[in-house]
């Protein structure tokens, strides 16, 4: 890949197979923009076997119309992310290359405490982001536990982290389309998890706009919000597991 090539580079860091149905308007953006959108997933399996899921993301690939070099797939096990930090973000610094013009843009799923995988893969792309301060990084909410239950998408920050707001992305007719089309590329969550995500996302009034700010330096010492986490009710992974392996990613990325 040349420099050129690199420099025009959008990569979406996304935790599962699926993380793309909710940064879709962004996906058309950038690609509408002349960026070379690129893809890494993190994890397979979840509600699905991990075959399924990949074969899955390889029908997505093939929607947005990518190349094999611009996809790159970790099948680390679901909900294990959090155990290879180092190698999420050096696949990530692997598929943005060298930055020698305009600045890279990547995007990844908010430090939310809505899946122990999501809030991973955004402490993956805080330690690329200091590695390699020209990417601009970008974190886009999914899912996290609200006031009334589940909060999709939600437009304010959870309140444990930096307070800086969201901008909000207008979904035009192109972009629900292919987000439409994304639901049915992943096949096995949009029963279980998809179509239920977005309902809530549309009964809400969240349906035609996607939010997305730049990423904060984050405090990942510090759970997202107070009270349980949405994953400490459904996992059995707590917030001083993410806390310990946090730390020790950071100090070794320090050390590096």
């Amino acid at each position: 890949m040349s420099d050129g090539e690199a420099a025009s580079t959008a990569l979406f860091v996304l935790a599962h197979h699926d993380d793309e149905v909710f940064c879709a308007g962004h996906l058309l953006r950038a690609r509408r923009a002349g960026r070379r959108v690129r893809l890494l997933w993190a994890t397979a399996g979840g509600l699905a076997p991990a075959t399924r899921r990949c074969r899955e993301g390889e029908r997505v690939s093939r929607l947005l119309a990518l190349t094999p070099d611009d996809c790159r797939d970790l099948r680390l096990p679901d909900q294990q992310a959090l155990r290879h930090v180092a190698r999420i973000a050096a696949a990530a610094e692997e598929l943005i290359g060298p930055v020698t013009g305009p600045a890279p843009l990547l995007y990844v799923p908010a430090y939310e405490g809505g899946h122990p995988d999501h809030d991973a893969v955004n402490l993956a792309a805080g330690i690329l982001r200091a590695r390699r301060p020209k990417v601009e990084a970008h974190e886009f909410p999914l899912y996290r536990r609200g006031r009334a239950g589940l909060s999709v998408q939600s437009p304010r920050p959870a309140t444990g982290t930096p307070p800086q707001p969201y901008r909000l992305l207008t979904l035009d007719a192109a972009a629900l389309a292919l987000r439409r089309r994304l639901v049915r590329a992943n096949a096995s969550q949009a029963l279980p998890s998809l179509l239920p995500l977005l309902a809530l996302a549309w009964a809400e009034g969240r349906g035609r706009a996607e939010p997305s700010r730049p990423l904060p330096d984050h405090d990942y010492s510090r759970p997202p919000h107070g009270g349980a986490l949405l994953y400490e009710l459904y996992t059995r992974r707590r917030f001083g597991e993410f806390r310990a392996a946090a730390l020790a990613a950071l100090a070794d990325a320090a050390a590096r």
